[in-house]
């Protein structure tokens, strides 16, 4: 396992698997998940989606701009949950700054097409799950474990201030 600082791991985790499902709240009050990506914001801290500015999650974004982003990767058993507050930003200078094919791909109208905006999350506190082996390991573990009455060691579990 990597020693860095709980944060800084929280982070690299994000950057390996930038793919998560981003959770809001509905006008029901309900809540929906739907997976986005993730451009990490260095300067700021922040994480940045590409969103339309006519979609759902921006309108829910507007309402109520508390979200939790969850990140996964099954095959090394690393998590990722971080809760933030969103906003939705529709500057041109903003939606340029991290525009590359990827979200090219999403937006053929491009940057200045008018529908395309950010969803800017600022982290306040975030957790981990830091896996230390392959899902075949971690099922022998498992196994091991149950045989001997006794709780397995699959890896770190963090929380994070941010």
């Amino acid at each position: 396992m990597l020693d860095k600082a709980p944060e800084a791991r929280l982070y690299q985790l994000i950057d390996d698997n930038p793919t998560c499902m981003m959770v809001t709240t509905d006008e029901r009050g309900a809540l929906r998940g739907r997976p986005m990506r993730a451009i990490r914001d260095h300067a700021s801290g922040e994480l940045w989606f590409y969103t339309r500015l006519s979609s759902g999650k921006s309108e829910e974004v507007e309402s109520d701009g508390e979200v939790c982003l969850c990140f996964g990767c099954p095959k090394t058993g690393d998590y990722v949950s971080v809760s933030g507050t969103a906003h939705l930003d529709s500057s041109a200078p903003v939606v340029r700054r991290h525009w590359n094919t990827f979200v090219d791909a999403w937006f053929p109208e491009g940057p200045e097409g008018g529908d395309a905006g950010v969803i800017r999350v600022t982290p306040r506190f975030g957790q981990y799950w830091d896996g230390e082996s392959s899902s075949v390991l971690a099922a022998l573990k498992m196994m091991l474990a149950s045989a001997k009455d006794e709780t397995p060691d699959l890896g770190e579990s963090r929380s994070v201030q941010l």
